[in-house]
């Protein structure tokens, strides 16, 4: 695999003053970008408007949904309709938030390997460089997701239905994580990314399916049946969560990818980006 060359790096600051440790980098992140990190944020929710107002809108047209209004077979088609519109709609109304994500995801490399950046510059070169891969590692999931609730929608019942997304959740979220994390570092084939992500996760497990549920949970919560009021309540937790949480989740992830990249590929193969971001002492 080829790494990524940085367009930019950052002349002010002393090599010595450069945290030991990823826990001390992710302190030092937080500190000295939080700006950086929360517009991150606002752009992961810009990006977002679609996928919350169609989400807004289906969730207003279910309260609609009564037997007061259709009998029991029309209501049951309804509902079945209403949740097929749904789905798909998320499928497709999250690839906006998946380019905003190839932006975010390059700042905020840039921002752990303690290179200097010029946020909208930087933001649109991510999307560039990781549009193809990014699109294709995507399709993946989602057209295993399209299948796994065809099943579950047609075929099974509820508590099946359950264990099937938690299925997806544990097996296919972790390899598209990694897999993305790679895209973002390394420059490679989409059969090696995929291929590294099925690597790392393999020597990951316990900690990379955890990561996945705090990653994929707050997401699968607009799949919450609520009314009236609740709803706001819903969304204004939603827009936070973009805002503030996934900012630091990602950053999260890329402390802890870094740390294995650096065991299994960087130390032998790239020693110019091994502990990148990092004070070393045996360096001068």
């Amino acid at each position: 695999m080829r790494k990524k060359k940085p367009l930019f790096s950052n002349p002010d600051y002393k090599y010595s003053s450069l945290p030991t440790t990823r826990k001390e980098a992710f302190k030092d992140v937080y500190h000295h970008n939080f700006k950086t990190i929360t517009l991150s944020g606002l752009m992961l929710l810009l990006f977002s408007i679609p996928l919350i107002i169609f989400l807004i809108m289906m969730d207003y047209g279910r309260l609609g949904m009564t037997s007061e209004k259709f009998n029991e077979e029309e209501l049951r088609a309804v509902l079945l309709l209403w949740d097929i519109i749904v789905n798909g709609g998320v499928v497709l109304l999250l690839y906006p938030v998946l380019v905003a994500l190839m932006g975010v995801m390059r700042v905020l490399k840039l921002l752990v390997w303690q290179e200097g950046i010029d946020f909208f510059y930087d933001f649109k070169v991510g999307i560039k460089e990781n549009i193809k891969y990014f699109s294709l590692l995507y399709l993946f999931p989602a057209l295993i997701f399209i299948g796994t609730y065809c099943v579950y929608a047609f075929l099974l019942n509820f508590l099946i239905g359950i264990w099937l997304i938690i299925l997806f959740v544990i097996i296919f979220v972790p390899l598209f994580i990694w897999s993305i994390y790679v895209v973002n570092v390394y420059q490679t084939t989409l059969w090696n990314y995929i291929k590294n992500g099925a690597f790392f996760y393999s020597r990951t497990l316990p900690l990379t399916i955890l990561f996945s549920i705090l990653i994929s949970f707050p997401f699968f919560s607009i799949f919450i049946p609520l009314s009236g009021i609740t709803i706001i309540v819903k969304y204004s937790l939603i827009i936070v969560m973009m805002v503030f949480y996934y900012p630091f989740m990602i950053i999260v992830g890329y402390l802890y990818s870094l740390s294995k990249f650096d065991l299994f590929i960087n130390k032998d193969n790239y020693p110019e980006i091994y502990r990148k971001g990092l004070y070393d002492i045996n360096k001068k």
